[in-house]
């Protein structure tokens, strides 16, 4: 059973090393994500505002149209009062340069808002410009840095994998299932020593009868506690 428990501390060497690549590569991975979501969260905002900016230059320009034609009717009938004679006809004229003229303010009005909501859009939209810029000039920089790494933690990865695939082809495939359980299951500490009566895994006390019987290396035993593989070593601290 000692070689068992050899091949399992050998297999568990090799996982841990796994987990650790795999999650190096995840997280390399994952800050490259991180600049791309938030390069992508900004290029939004940004084509939202210049969607808005575009809108509003459209509508500037129809109001800004709407109160030439309206600054032109006004002269027109100002020239027709002076020739109109008959006083109906001059004070429908007078209405119509007054609504004409409240037709304009209101134009006015809104051509002044449309004016003052742009400003701060528009320095937004720079600002925008400039951070998607160096966002997108940094996604590109940390793609290409990351390139060589990612290629050699890939290597790492398959390398291991190989090495694992070859120790767990010696283990018997019921134990190599229950120590994959515990592995998955215990944040990968599925073989643990039993030191001085208890197990190093979750620390509890295993029965003495259990403790003498791991220190004996007759079979493969679990800790009634945490169900790690338990093995010993301190050649002193054996009873029988």
């Amino acid at each position: 059973m000692r070689e068992e428990i050899a091949r399992l501390m050998s297999l568990q060497a090799i996982d841990r090393e796994l987990r650790e690549l795999e999650q190096a590569l995840s997280s390399v991975a994952g800050r490259v994500e991180e600049l791309r979501l938030e390069a992508d969260k900004q290029q939004t905002e940004l084509d939202r505002l210049t969607t808005e900016e575009q809108q509003s230059a459209l509508m500037r320009r129809q109001a800004e149209k709407e109160l030439a034609e309206g600054e032109a009717r006004i002269r027109n009938k100002r020239m027709r009062l002076s020739q109109v004679r008959n006083d109906k006809e001059l004070q429908a004229l007078a209405h119509e340069v007054d609504t004409q003229k409240e037709t304009n303010q209101r134009l006015e009005a809104d051509l002044l808002g449309l004016m003052e909501a742009s400003e701060p859009r528009g320095a937004r939209i720079a600002e925008l410009t400039l951070l998607v810029e160096r966002l997108l000039a940094e996604l590109t920089e940390a793609e290409r840095e990351i390139a060589a790494q990612v290629e050699d933690l890939k290597i790492s990865i398959a390398k291991q994998r190989l090495e694992r695939d070859l120790m767990a082809g010696n283990l018997e495939r019921a134990l190599l299932q229950r120590y994959e359980m515990i592995f998955s299951r215990r944040n990968g500490l599925a073989v643990a020593e039993a030191r001085g009566g208890t197990c190093q895994g979750c620390r509890m006390r295993l029965p003495p009868q259990l403790y003498n019987q791991i220190q004996r290396h007759d079979s493969i035993h679990f800790c009634p506690n945490c169900q790690r593989i338990l093995y010993h070593e301190g050649e002193g601290e054996r009873h029988g």
